[in-house]
């Protein structure tokens, strides 16, 4: 049974807002080599988890298990969306996870699925950069995004091929690593601190356009 408390979904947004620098800067560095990807969402309806059907909800729960980060976060929002895809419009759910450790502000993740097939499109979490001065080398990032990949989407990761690789320096000083890949109709960035954690994936299937932004 859905139990938690949902947040009210603009509140959410206003946290997300302050806490976004991995979505940011990511969104930077891709746009460094190609147009940056737009997203034009239309708001159609608001989902607890007894409303989601068997392959979204199969989904959500393998996110949960292969990224140790989200394992203890329990959703707060899920918002049904029509985007328009490369391949045409689509129905998307934005699922919101909250976690609030030590009392302290609220640390996220946010994963958005194909409602319909149950697909993986992205997944961001929103809980800071290690601070180590430590930083992987390209091979090491690669390597290390390429698993990612591999827990995520399984056998499916083997037909993604690295492409490029970004880092930048943000919060304090702290690092992250952005690692794309390609397959035959898409590209994915995989973002990473400075350790190799993973932070963010997102495939990249929205038209690419100047001066759009979502």
């Amino acid at each position: 049974m859905f139990k938690h408390q949902v947040l009210p979904f603009t509140l959410i947004a206003a946290i997300l807002l302050a806490n976004t620098p991995v979505l940011s800067n990511e969104a930077a560095a891709a746009s460094s080599h190609k147009a940056k990807a737009t997203v034009t969402a239309t708001k159609l309806e608001e989902l607890s988890i007894k409303d989601l059907n068997q392959k979204t909800k199969a989904t959500l729960n393998h996110v949960k298990e292969v990224i140790p980060d989200l394992k203890n976060y329990h959703i707060t929002s899920i918002v049904k969306e029509n985007v328009v895809a490369t391949s045409g419009p689509i129905e998307r759910l934005e699922v919101i996870l909250s976690s609030t450790p030590e009392g302290t502000t609220p640390d996220f993740g946010v994963v958005h699925v194909n409602a319909s097939t149950g697909e993986l499109i992205s997944v961001d979490i929103q809980n800071g950069l290690s601070s180590s001065k430590e930083v992987l080398g390209d091979e090491e990032a690669i390597k290390k995004g390429k698993e990612h990949l591999k827990l995520l989407f399984g056998k499916q990761a083997d037909k993604y091929k690295f492409s490029q690789i970004h880092s930048s320096t943000v919060q304090d000083n702290k690092t992250q690593i952005s690692v794309i890949y390609t397959s035959p109709d898409h590209s994915i960035n995989v973002t990473l601190d400075s350790l190799g954690k993973l932070k963010a994936v997102k495939k990249d299937i929205y038209p690419n356009a100047a001066g759009k932004n979502k």
